[in-house]
């Protein structure tokens, strides 16, 4: 027993050594990511050049103002820019990590899971998240920050599930604030409030008001409202104006020869997705007593973000890193028999990362849809086959 609760402390603790060593030898490549040459570094430099005042001021990069004011924070330390961006993402994943045990903690906790158990697989749940290979290859390899938008969402759930709905609500419409992919996640937080009715539909009011403070930066710089709070309309414009189509790397049902028919098929797809949450909504709605349940809740909520990105037009590679994360090291250590699933995702995820970062374009994309449809299909089957047969306690 013993060596046990010896052993239970110092895997883990190897598994983060692995993960730093891991990021501390990736961070300093350059070459692979195809974004930083092309876009981080000259925004940083562009920074450096204007000051931070005035480079707010200016129509520097595609972000919002958050992710932005990283880029002009960047500007300021003398080192090469990919080092703090680097730091800022690893910051992030741990504190997601520290999110994800507390998550798991809470769940277990639901469950009846003796506390020294569920200490343990909470631990190996925070170490996991640091050592999943589109975590690392994010940060470090891309120098993408996706992870500052993710912890945010992590922490939001945390306190949704927690019942402490105003501090979920406002770290929600932060991560809103900083990448409309946060997006994926309003059908979860709109099902707790028709299942649960515990506070009012005002606290959405939380997501317009962050994203209006969150740009002020740019306006008291004299950006301009326009250009400022309109940043998102130009995203959601992607599938035309920059050529990315239906889908960008992402495996989904848009893989197979749909691509390229974003002018008749982007409208539809919208529409098609809306009916399926509305569906879903519904089925949710008629499954109160079920969902009271907190992991499932968490299950159902993944579900409805999956089949944002399943169905949604312009979804790319990096776009489910939330729903991968929290499906991997939340939902696979509180439902076991979801490890299947959780395995497929994480190798599609990987494979896609693989094609962008490492330019194997030879890689055929429709394995990997097939796969990751099968996947979907399958948790899908599993979340309405548990719903039918389980009662809340």
């Amino acid at each position: 027993m013993t060596k046990n609760k010896a052993s239970d402390r110092v895997i883990p603790g190897i598994m983060i050594l692995i993960a730093v060593v891991a990021r501390l030898l990736m961070i300093p490549e350059v070459t692979l990511s195809p974004d930083y040459n092309s876009y981080y570094l000259p925004w940083v430099n562009a920074y450096r050049e204007y000051g931070i005042i005035t480079g707010l001021g200016k129509n520097i990069g595609d972000y919002y103002v958050p992710y932005n004011i990283m880029y002009a924070i960047c500007s300021l330390f003398p080192v090469e820019p990919y080092i703090p961006l680097a730091v800022f993402s690893f910051i992030a994943e741990i504190v997601s990590a520290l999110y994800i045990r507390k998550i798991v903690l809470f769940l277990l906790g639901e469950k009846g899971v003796l506390a020294q158990d569920a200490e343990r697989k909470a631990n190996y749940a925070a170490a996991l998240s640091l050592l999943l290979p589109f975590v690392v290859f994010n940060g470090a390899l891309w120098k993408q920050c996706d992870a500052i938008y993710v912890v945010f969402i992590v922490i939001a759930v945390y306190y949704l599930l927690k019942d402490q709905y105003r501090a979920a609500f406002i770290f929600f419409a932060i991560s809103f604030g900083f990448k409309l992919q946060a997006i994926l996640f309003v059908p979860f937080f709109f099902m707790i409030y028709l299942i649960k009715k515990g506070f009012s539909i005002l606290e959405f009011g939380w997501i317009p008001v962050m994203y209006l403070i969150m740009g002020l930066p740019s306006v008291l710089c004299k950006k301009g409202l326009r250009d400022t709070y309109f940043a998102y309309m130009s995203q959601t414009q992607e599938t035309t104006t920059e050529g990315y189509g239906m889908v960008s790397y992402y495996p989904n049902i848009y893989n197979f020869g749909l691509d390229n028919l974003d002018k008749y098929l982007k409208l539809p797809a919208i529409a098609l997705t809306a009916g399926i949450l509305l569906g879903l909504v519904i089925y949710a709605y008629r499954k109160k007593d079920f969902l009271q349940k907190k992991e499932n809740a968490i299950v159902f909520g993944l579900l409805m973000a999956w089949t944002c990105t399943m169905f949604l037009p312009g979804m790319h590679e990096r776009y489910d890193y939330a729903i991968v994360l929290l499906m991997t090291t939340v939902c696979a250590f509180v439902k076991r028999e979801l490890w299947p699933i959780v395995l497929v995702m994480n190798i599609c995820s990987l494979l896609v990362y693989v094609i962008v970062l490492f330019g194997q374009y030879d890689i055929s994309m429709i394995p990997i849809s097939i796969a990751e449809i099968v996947a979907y299909v399958c948790f899908v089957f599993y979340v309405f086959k548990i719903s039918s047969k389980e009662k809340a306690a």
